[in-house]
């Protein structure tokens, strides 16, 4: 068997290798074994024997679903604000967006629906960003005329490429400049960098508007507008509204509320959501008890490109899971478990590998080991190493998008010598079962946004350390504070005085006899209890180091003696070893400050 499986490729095959299901169908085959193949299904895709095939007679048109995307600050909230009349902008600390926001609107010139996402613009919601691209049908792309193109506004023109989505250019904040001609000037500028990063505006003859607005006065809003309805019109968006089609849709947000449960923000894809009907997203089920528009108001039906908040769901779904109905409980019940067991099984394939290549790197250590074992203890050195010191998180957040964006974003942090581990990331309140946890693996608990957590959590008895952020940057900051503070400390010498021995002189105290060495501070200070080593010989040998034990000057014992003063020292561990000549160097240890 171990000979045939080398043959195929296995080339660490032993009596120690473990073969995932994969290879085993692979062995099965070759053996020419009947057996039902699973290949194809995975857990992304088991769901998709619900849906149901498309029917060209039940399409109808639907409204566009549009993404605002570009550089943090760069005034994508404060459009939408200005499309739905409502403020926004405010309520969000310091003023970054930090959830997927889905709402739809009347646009206020053609009448028509608009769906808008209102995606994140902070760098560490680039996952929610994507997420945000790939389901919607234009793209807007905001650039400010006074920054031009920044980190984000390249991630954004990469995913818009990458999701194949129309694309819009709003160039914002012209009122900035309120003379015309440097306005345009400003305004070519950065037409010219959209050009240079492969954006095909009309102007060079490609397909992609630029519209220049101002959010904040309302300048050439309803252009942009008209843009939007008019590039939708062009793309002639339809999607499957009747009631008996199976619903499709995903997951923008999901978070716990007071007095609620488990609710979800569900854009719709294609069919009717209706109050009563039976959803599964991941490994979560749900009858709808109730769906809640943008304003909060209780509707009884969600159509495509429409979002609604769900409640009704038994466990929380995540953020951007596909969302399909499901026709019985005991068929959503059905699907969950095949895909749970598909979940386990793609965790149980990924950690034979991982044990797999364990096992074959500890072989090829051993037996380098046994060839070299006498020779070479530098690589001795290099088997007993353990690897860089693990620094314990518990993530708690207000919903799922941003603990997924928070876990993306510090999982990574660290270096060879210390790194981040996440313990475990949910969603809600630090509970007791996160404190236990936190206590038994040396975990600091982080809470974003979660607004005033008890203050039995925060002053636990336990003395867990529980922080609490509202903006995802400082939270970053903190762990990579608390990572470089578990960095091992280095110390540097600090040279503060040179002291000249020139005479040793012994006392009689009762009857023992002490050396002390005569002294004079040739410069510096000299303080009881200082760092010391005694330098001897032209080549500077160190034959001490240690602290000073006691100073004298005539009879009595003095705390400090200053340059030019002549005194008695004697050292700790009653060091007597010193001579005349010798040189005395009084130093300080300094810690040198570290960085990841």
């Amino acid at each position: 068997m171990i000979q045939d499986l080398k043959k195929l490729g296995f080339t660490h095959a032993s009596s120690n290798y473990i073969l995932t299901k994969e290879y085993i169908e692979l062995i099965l085959q070759e053996y020419n074994y009947d057996f039902e193949s699973t290949e194809g299904i995975s857990s992304s895709n088991v769901y998709d024997e619900l849906k149901s095939p498309m029917n060209p007679r039940f399409l109808e048109p639907r409204p566009p679903i549009v993404t605002i995307m570009g550089h943090v600050d760069h005034g994508k909230t404060t459009i939408l604000d200005y499309l739905r009349k409502s403020s926004i902008v405010s309520q969000e600390h310091g003023g970054i967006t930090q959830h997927i926001g889905a709402f739809q609107c009347v646009a206020p010139i053609s009448k028509k629906l608009i769906t808008f996402l209102d995606t994140p613009g902070h760098a560490a919601f680039l996952k929610m960003r994507e997420r945000g691209a790939n389901i919607t049908d234009i793209i807007v792309l905001v650039v400010s005329v006074e920054d031009s193109i920044m980190p984000q506004t390249l991630e954004a023109i990469k995913h818009a490429k990458n999701s194949g989505n129309e694309l819009i250019v709003a160039i914002t904040k012209i009122d900035r400049i309120p003379n015309l001609k440097s306005r345009a000037q400003s305004i070519e500028k950065v037409e010219n960098s959209l050009i240079a990063n492969e954006i095909e505006l009309e102007k060079i003859g490609g397909d992609v508007q630029v519209v220049h607005i101002s959010a904040k006065t309302g300048e050439n809003m309803d252009q942009l507008e008209e843009s939007i309805i008019s590039l939708s019109d062009i793309m002639d968006l339809k999607a499957e509204k009747n009631e008996k089609t199976v619903c499709e849709g995903w997951v923008l947000e999901s978070e716990v509320k007071k007095a609620v449960g488990n609710v979800a923000t569900v854009l719709v894809k294609k069919g009717t959501m209706k109050k009563g009907d039976l959803l599964i997203s991941g490994n979560s089920i749900c009858k709808v008890r109730a769906m809640l528009n943008e304003l909060g108001s209780q509707v009884s039906k969600a159509s495509p490109s429409q979002a609604v908040e769900i409640v009704g769901w038994k466990s929380l779904p995540n953020a951007g899971d596909e969302v399909i109905q499901a026709k019985s409980e005991s068929i959503a019940k059905k699907y969950v478990a095949k895909r749970q067991h598909l979940v386990q099984e793609e965790n149980e394939s990924i950690t034979v590998e991982k044990m797999n290549d364990e096992r074959a790197a500890q072989s090829e250590v051993n037996s380098l080991n046994k060839e070299e074992e006498e020779s070479d203890e530098d690589h001795e050195q290099i088997l007993t190493e353990t690897g860089p010191k693990d620094v314990n998180f518990i993530v708690k957040a207000d919903v799922s998008g941003s603990e997924e964006a928070i876990v993306q974003s510090i999982e990574h942090l660290g270096n060879d010598e210390v790194k981040s581990k996440i313990i475990s990331s949910s969603v809600g309140i630090p509970t007791e079962n996160d404190l236990k946890m936190a206590k038994i693996t040396g975990s600091t608990i982080l809470c974003f946004n979660l607004g005033n957590v008890p203050n039995e959590i925060i002053n636990n008895k336990d003395k867990i350390a529980v922080k609490q952020f509202n903006v995802i940057y400082k939270l970053i900051e903190d762990v990579t504070e608390t990572l470089t503070d578990n960095l091992k400390p280095i110390f540097e010498e600090k040279q503060v005085a040179t002291v000249e021995i020139r005479e040793i002189f012994e006392f009689k105290i009762k009857r023992n006899f002490i050396k002390i060495a005569g002294c004079k501070i040739v410069n510096g200070k000299v303080n009881r209890n200082s760092l010391v080593k005694i330098l001897r010989g032209p080549e500077e040998e160190v034959i001490y180091k240690g602290k000073i034990s006691s100073i004298k000057q005539g009879k009595e014992t003095v705390q400090d003696v200053n340059k030019g003063n002549e005194c008695g020292i004697t050292l700790e561990n009653d060091f007597e070893g010193y001579k005349a000549g010798d040189k005395l160097i009084v130093y300080e240890s300094v810690k040198i400050p570290r960085f990841l």
